[in-house]
């Protein structure tokens, strides 16, 4: 059998391994990948979507309770990416933010999520605590994800947009942001200048009333300041008799008249020098104490004074009552930043009572804004013009190769309401064979062939997504025979420049394959159990004929070693 020679240091991203426990019908299981294309098959209701369903909780996608193992405690899957050195710390910081400083810089990258059964999520990116929108952000960083439901967000105009902005050139999709971040700012400018354009009578109304609040605050002189200083002064006046006994009782205690504290110290200065003249290691006391008592004297002469000072004084306990009263009223009034207030009131005030200059302002910031609006929507569409050529270009490539070489695909730009992207939609078109008429995308029926289109038009995202490890998820509905040869040899391909999982029903995908994993239901202990077992050789080769027939029989078997044999 041909493997192609791919090793995973030539990719950009690897999954070598991801772990499954007690997610629905899986108790426990690990698969073992490889870089190239990986199959994942087995009989219809065997589990396969449960693992498609394990990989998108580990790249961060809703996870619910039920997904949780009947009788356990917790779900919990666990991948392991290899990224080069590179560009690992680029895509962590891009992804995690801050937080990427504190994953582990080895080769390997762990990416972990538990579920308990009351629906509680725990992430985890290289052994470190993430958000779950984190794991999410990196999870598309790593992975591009392609399921069945990937056709009907085909036919979401947004999202064929989205696919056409991957392909703009540098210029144009600068000129997109620039004109999503000005469009919100004309649209603010165009907000204020209704709000100033509003009836006179209620404008001369806002502004009396601005007045009256403005000359109320102004007159009553806040001051967080003056607030925090009378409330200190209160406390101190109400609480005189209790400051001047205890400071009375330091002074009696300091001084002679009492216990004499700092003619105590400096006795025992004196004492010291005079032992120092025979013992030098008695002098360092004798000097710190010396300190002491200088600052001793400094606490008792600032006491006496604070004494003689100290005062009852009914009369001014009442104007500091009052005035304290007062700013608090203003505070329940205007909040807690009444200084703010004024400052934001005098703004407003100022901005209405300068009507027609404000007017002025607004009215020519939004003749320059909704200028240059137009001049990044015309370098916008140009861009997209472009984009929707080498779109198209690459999605005909593609189909070429999934045997629709007759079907003709455009991206058609559709005069829309100008918004912040532009003034266009997109709408992808196909003609399904020459002579017929083209249809919208949206609008198709067919869905063997809508799988195809859709699997051509991500394919050619592969200049966007470069290195991802890619996940098709049964995205081979519809279709069979030579097609699904076109289809295997596509994904084969694929999986030459980026490693590829296909979870397939189809065998002729399934034999391009370098890994092989199939996914069985069995009973056990009577609880039914998802199994998980890559096979190679000859029970690759009983898979291979259970899926051309439906079972394993020598014509089968048969068939299965041609298919084998052809890829040799």
């Amino acid at each position: 059998m041909d493997v192609v020679a791919s090793r995973a240091e030539d990719f950009l991203v690897v999954l070598t391994e991801i772990s499954v426990e007690n997610v629905a019908l899986i108790e426990e299981a690990t698969l073992e990948l490889e870089p190239g294309l990986n199959a994942i098959t087995g009989e219809t209701g065997a589990g396969k979507t449960l693992l498609a369903t394990a990989l998108q909780m580990l790249l961060g996608s809703r996870a619910r309770s039920e997904a949780v193992r009947a009788g356990a405690r917790k779900a919990t899957v666990e991948g392991t990416f290899v990224l080069p050195p590179e560009v690992r710390g680029r895509i962590l910081e891009d992804s995690l933010g801050d937080v990427a400083d504190e994953v582990a810089e080895e080769e390997e990258l762990v990416l972990r999520r538990t579920l308990t059964e009351d629906g509680r999520s725990r992430c985890y990116a290289g052994g470190v605590t993430v958000p779950v929108r984190a794991l999410a952000a990196l999870g598309r960083r790593l992975v591009s994800y392609h399921g069945q439901r990937e056709q009907a967000r085909l036919t979401e105009p947004a999202e064929q947009l989205a696919i056409l902005d991957d392909f703009l050139e540098p210029a144009a999709a600068r000129a997109k942001e620039e004109r999503a971040g000005l469009w919100r700012s004309v649209e603010e400018d165009r907000r204020e200048l209704e709000e100033l354009r509003f009836s006179e009578e209620a404008r001369l109304r806002e502004v009396e009333f601005l007045r009256y609040q403005v000359s109320e605050l102004e007159e009553a002189g806040y001051s967080a300041g003056e607030v925090a200083e009378l409330s200190r002064e209160r406390d101190r006046l109400r609480n005189v008799t209790d400051l001047l006994q205890a400071a009375t009782s330091a002074t009696f205690s300091l001084s002679s008249e009492g216990t004499g504290a700092v003619d105590s110290a400096a006795q025992a200065v004196s004492d010291l020098e005079h032992a120092a003249r025979y013992d030098e290691s008695l002098s360092g006391h004798a000097r710190r104490l010396s300190g002491l008592v200088a600052e001793l004297e400094d606490v008792l002469y600032e006491l006496r004074a604070y004494v003689d000072e100290l005062e009852a004084d009914p009369g001014r306990l009442e104007v500091v009552e009052d005035r304290l009263a007062g700013l608090r009223t203003l505070e329940r009034k205007y909040g807690e930043d009444v200084e703010g207030y004024l400052e934001q009131t005098r703004d407003r005030l100022g901005r209405l009572e300068n009507f027609e200059g404000e007017t002025r302002d607004l009215e020519k910031r939004i003749r320059d804004g909704e200028k240059r609006l137009e001049e990044l929507a015309a370098e916008i569409t140009a861009g997209r013009r472009a984009a929707a050529d080498e779109l198209a270009a690459r999605v005909q490539d593609n189909l070429a190769d999934l045997n629709l070489g007759k079907t003709v695909f455009r991206a058609e730009l559709v005069p829309a309401q100008p918004g912040p992207s532009g003034v266009e939609r997109v709408e992808f078109v196909i003609q399904p064979n020459p002579g017929e008429p083209e249809l919208a995308v949206r609008r198709y029926a067919s869905g063997g062939e809508l799988s195809r289109i859709m699997l051509a038009i991500r394919l050619s995202q592969e200049r966007v997504e470069p290195g991802a490890t890619y996940v098709f998820d049964e995205v081979d509905a519809g279709i069979g025979g030579e097609t699904a040869t076109a289809v295997g040899a596509k994904l084969r391909d694929l999986g030459r420049r980026s490693q590829v999982l296909t979870i397939t029903h189809l065998p002729q995908i399934a034999s391009e394959a370098g890994c092989h994993v199939v996914v069985a239901k069995e009973e056990s202990g009577g609880r039914t159990l998802t199994r998980v077992e890559r096979v190679e050789g000859d029970g690759r080769r009983r898979e291979l004929a259970r899926m051309l027939s439906g079972r394993v029989d020598d014509a089968s078997l048969a068939h299965a070693s041609e298919l084998l044999v052809e890829k040799r």
